[in-house]
């Protein structure tokens, strides 16, 4: 079977063979009431409880004290429910079809479907078409992210966090949640506007240096953090203690990719202003 699956990965077959996969999957779907107290399908982590929970905690820390939630690279919608769970205003932005599919699945099993705006796009510099590799959690604008063929893509149409929300929430308490593989630096260099708000958002966001990049280093790694460093904001850690890092220990693991003290992949920016 992996040797059939292998050679159908690397065909023009490969798009039939994933869709009679995520239909079979689709239609054994079950959906279960998580522990976080809303009904989930598509990923056994999510309806467990188990799945990423020191963001889970950290989000519901943020959200208690938020008027807007806005998931990018809101995936099935694991994030997106909790908001509605917590009575917020959600944004969400999710490409993929078949990830699409799961999320409208989800809002509408817990009648959430008029609760939440979905934007089926991705999110970069400015609007336009790209392609798409790969598929469900690892589906990303980088060609061969976390080893995904290069022959499985599909275009799909691009726009900018400042053309779709702007100053759409001025005065209002705003959460983020970024996790966009690999492609977060396109998409907050169209995001100037968000990052300037007042009172400056919350963001949760994911930037790896070398994860999922076949041993290639994050070009855009110091940019990243730049632009939120730019803008007023400190950053911390998520998972691990939690505490604050330092510009110069980001720096110093730019430089040479040793491990740090702190988890890394996963990033709290707040406002640091004050």
């Amino acid at each position: 079977m992996n040797f059939i699956k292998g050679i159908v990965e690397n065909t023009p077959l490969a798009a039939l063979y994933r869709a009679v996969r995520d239909e079979l999957r689709f239609s054994r779907r079950e959906i279960k009431k998580t522990p976080l107290g809303y009904y989930f399908t598509g990923h056994s982590q999510m309806q467990s409880g188990t799945f990423e929970q020191a963001e889970v905690a950290l989000l519901q820390h943020h959200l208690k004290m938020a008027d807007v939630f806005i998931d990018i690279g809101a995936n099935i919608g694991y994030f997106t429910c909790l908001a509605c769970l917590m009575k917020k205003r959600v944004i969400a932005f999710e490409p993929l079809s078949s990830n699409l599919r799961y999320l409208y699945e989800n809002l509408q099993a817990n009648a959430w479907g008029g609760d939440v705006e979905v934007y089926p796009v991705g999110l970069a510099e400015r609007p336009g078409l790209a392609d798409l590799y790969g598929s469900s959690t690892c589906a990303s604008l980088i060609p061969g992210w976390s080893g995904a063929s290069k022959k499985f893509k599909r275009t799909i149409p691009l726009s900018t966090l400042d053309i779709l929300v702007g100053n759409r929430f001025l005065g209002e308490k705003i959460v983020i949640k970024m996790d966009v593989e690999g492609a977060e630096y396109a998409a907050l260099l169209g995001a100037k506007t968000i990052l300037q708000a007042e009172p400056r958002p919350v963001w949760l966001v994911e930037i790896t240096l070398f994860e999922h990049r076949q041993g290639e280093k994050n070009p855009h790694f110091l940019k990243t953090f730049q632009q939120f460093w730019d803008n007023g904001y400190r950053v911390a850690e998520i998972g691990g203690e939690g505490r604050e890092i330092p510009r110069s220990e980001i720096e110093e693991y730019a430089r040479t990719g040793n491990q740090p003290d702190w988890s890394a992949g996963n990033y709290l920016f707040v406002d640091g202003r004050s």
